[in-house]
Order: structure tokens, then C-alpha cells, then sequence
């Protein structure tokens, strides 16, 4: 019989590549709170993951197998909105999955590292610097996970690119230099960016074929980068033109700013996940210039 996995921030970017790998193993339950975008492969529930009540019954009525929890308001968003879904939203979750028994795999983010300490190991510490409340709040998640839901698996990852669909941050790059506005990026905030399709096989492993791992592994991209060359390897694939508009600058001393986060993944290799590095996975597609998404 077939496995259910639900999973959380349906109408994400990650979940455009989670959704169809996820599908392919078992029966899908997709919950957001606007579910047009949400692929067809998936039978979708309209939810506000901030509508603790709504949350529960909706989790509970689908009685999963195991919830990936991928739903988070990302930087951008106001401190309000990523206090009750990064924060709350996260605990109601963990509460959901306490109360089935069912398996949880939840995605956190390297930000909850101070940046000074690199490279962090599966088992660092969160340490998330006070100015950025992205960082507070997805750290304040892990220690609601690891308080209700011991059993639960937490992966920590960093940016999320795709070489089909343009990922948020490079969509805005695109959007300011279409503007006009010169576009800088930190020379000095090292990163690393995960493919989608890498991280969503990852996490559906962590789903259904070791239920045993609990605690935290690191998950991410084998090549580290700043964000300034990860930013002009994006911009080169989809062939967005930054002539005279880009500016490399440090991030150090600006508050809220993690710099280095590079992060072991003993623990991701020895499940023998794969994870290539950017200049792997653009070398392994075509070197024309992609049309990008209007």
C-alpha cells in the first residue's frame, strides 16, 4: 500500500520540485494558503498555516504517513509574518505529527548560524545572529521540532536554485537590473546553493526510507560560493543581461548579516545522498543562454 506524505508550502518554490518526486513514490497531500499554483499531481488543501485550529484539523483529517514541512515566509516578509509561520506555524506542525505519531521532516536554513564559526557540523548549534529575524524564528522552529517531535528529522540547507524554473532571489536580481538600478552582492557571504531536484530526493529519502534518523543533518550544495558568484552564475544561465550594473561589496559589519556558513555533511553521506555543486550541475545541461520567465 501506498505511503501518504503531506506537505507544507505546497505553492513553493522547493515544492515545484518536491511535489512531482514525492508523487512518484507515494500519495500526496499538498496544503497552502492558495492552492491554484499548486501542481496537479497532488491532491491540494486550502490551509493558513497561521490558523493554528485549521492547521490541526486539516493535518489530522488526512491522517499522513510522515509531513515534510517545507512552508516558511522567507526574508522580505515582516517580522509578524515570519513570527507566526517560521515560529507557530512550525510548532502547530510539530504538534499535529506528535499527536498522529507520524514522521516529520522539517526544513530549517543555514541561517541560524552566526556566520563566524564555519563550517558548522550536523550537530552545531543554532546561533542565529539577533538582527536577523529570519534566523530567529527558523531557529526557534528547530527547537520546537526538537522539543515535541524528538523523533523528527530537521534539515538544514541554504539556497534553493532550479535550472527549469528561476529561482525567487535571482527573479529579484532580474526584476532591479530591468530597472536599471545597480545590483550589488556580497563578495564575502559564502554559501551553499542546493539544487532542487538534489534537496527534494533528499528529503523524500528522509520521509520514507530512513525513519530511524532524527536530529539534524546538513543538506546542502558540495561547491561553496559567494553570493556574488553564485548571483552572476544565475544571471549568466538565464541570460539576463547585468552589464555596468553590478557591484561586488562586503556584508561584513552590516547587522543581520551572516557571512560564512559553509556546513560538513558527514551525516547526508553516509545515507549516500548526492548533492552536486553548481558548476556540476550547470555543466551537465546546455551552455545556451535560458529564456528567463517574464
Amino acid at each position: 500500500m501506498r505511503k501518504k506524505i503531506l506537505i507544507t508550502g505546497a505553492s513553493g518554490y522547493l515544492a515545484q520540485a518536491l511535489l512531482p518526486c514525492a508523487a512518484m513514490r507515494a500519495d500526496v497531500v499538498g496544503i497552502a494558503r492558495n492552492i491554484d499554483s499548486v501542481s496537479e499531481i497532488t491532491h491540494a488543501v486550502a490551509v493558513d498555516l497561521t490558523n493554528r485550529e485549521a492547521l490541526k484539523d486539516v493535518i489530522q483529517s488526512q491522517h499522513p504517513d510522515a509531513i515534510i514541512h517545507c512552508a516558511a515566509v522567507n526574508p522580505g516578509g515582516t517580522d509578524k509574518e515570519m513570527v507566526a509561520v517560521n515560529d507557530v506555524g512550525t510548532r502547530t506542525v510539530a504538534e499535529a505529527a506528535r499527536q498522529l505519531g507520524c514522521r516529520l521532516v522539517s526544513v530549517s536554513s543555514d541561517s541560524v548560524f552566526n556566520g563566524i564559526d564555519a563550517p558548522y557540523t550536523d550537530n552545531a548549534i543554532a546561533s542565529p545572529l539577533k538582527d536577523n529575524k529570519y534566523a530567529m524564528t527558523k531557529a526557534c522552529g528547530e527547537a520546537h521540532i526538537s522539543r515535541l517531535v524528538p523523533q523528527a528529522i530537521i534539515v538544514r540547507t541554504s539556497l534553493i536554485y532550479g535550472i527549469e524554473k528561476m529561482d525567487r532571489g535571482t527573479a529579484g536580481f532580474a526584476e532591479r537590473l530591468a530597472k536599471g538600478e545597480t545590483l550589488k552582492l556580497f563578495t564575502d557571504v559564502i554559501r551553499q546553493p542546493v539544487h532542487d531536484k538534489a534537496l527534494a530526493e533528499a528529503l523524500c529519502a528522509l520521509a520514507l526510507d530512513h525513519p530511524g534518523e532524527c536530529g539534524i543533518i546538513n543538506i546542502a550544495g558540495d561547491e561553496s560560493m559567494s553570493r556574488f558568484d553564485f548571483g552572476v552564475r544565475m544571471l549568466d544561465y538565464w541570460g539576463i543581461d547585468y552589464s555596468n550594473q553590478l557591484e561586488g561589496v562586503s556584508g561584513a559589519g552590516i547587522p543581520g548579516v551572516v557571512l560564512d556558513t559553509k556546513m560538513t555533511m558527514h551525516r547526508a553521506r553516509a545515507l549516500g545522498m548526492e548533492t552536486p555543486g553548481v558548476s556540476t550541475v550547470l555543466g551537465n545541461v546546455s551552455t545556451d543562454p535560458k529564456i528567463a520567465p517574464s
